[in-house]
């Protein structure tokens, strides 16, 4: 069974991210920034597949991890280590879709894995399927706000990663929920 990121840490204190950041930062210890790529690795992979393909996810999500090892010092951008990699991904993220000059994607399906009987899992992949075009259907700053809310940021954790105001995020994930509903119809 694998633990999620922030039970992880209560049995291994060694876990926390601030600490390995600062470990890293201050030894170049190689098993800290694994540490680090262990927790954070996929739930960052997630969000760039979820505004990109997987191949662009995957480049920039390896771009994203060698700015982070070329970090010399610590600051207090680096308290919450989480935002801070969300800040960084997000900002490499939009480079490169400013150098490709690339907005709008189409989303890569993903296969749902579960032990329920086959027709419950065909009606779940279908209803998935259409949640993910719909998603993927919203304009690409409603679409990010709402997958970093899904991804676990509070309101005032995405205005800081947007560097958007509070009253501009609320406002596009109150849109990219109504977009949703309305995409959705009854199945919602």
């Amino acid at each position: 069974m694998k633990l999620p990121a922030k039970i992880r840490g209560w049995f291994n204190p060694k876990a926390n991210p601030e600490k390995l950041l600062a470990n890293y930062i201050a030894t170049n210890n190689k098993q800290a920034l694994a540490l680090l790529v262990e927790q954070f690795n996929l739930p960052l992979y997630h969000y760039l597949v979820s505004q990109s393909d997987k191949e662009l996810a995957q480049d920039v999500l390896q771009t994203s991890w060698l700015k982070v090892m070329k970090v010399k010092e610590s600051s207090k951008a680096h308290t919450n280590v989480k935002s801070w990699l969300f800040t960084i991904v997000r900002n490499t993220l939009n480079d490169e879709l400013r150098r490709q000059q690339r907005w709008q994607w189409q989303d890569v399906e993903q296969p749902l894995l579960t032990g329920e009987p086959l027709e419950k899992t065909c009606e779940l992949s279908d209803k998935l399927a259409k949640f993910n075009r719909v998603v993927n259907q919203l304009p690409f700053f409603q679409r990010e706000v709402f997958i970093l809310q899904q991804e676990g940021f509070s309101l005032l954790e995405i205005c800081q990663l947007t560097d958007e105001s509070f009253e501009t995020v609320k406002s596009r994930l109150r849109y990219a929920r109504t977009n949703i509903k309305k995409l959705m119809g009854p199945e919602l």
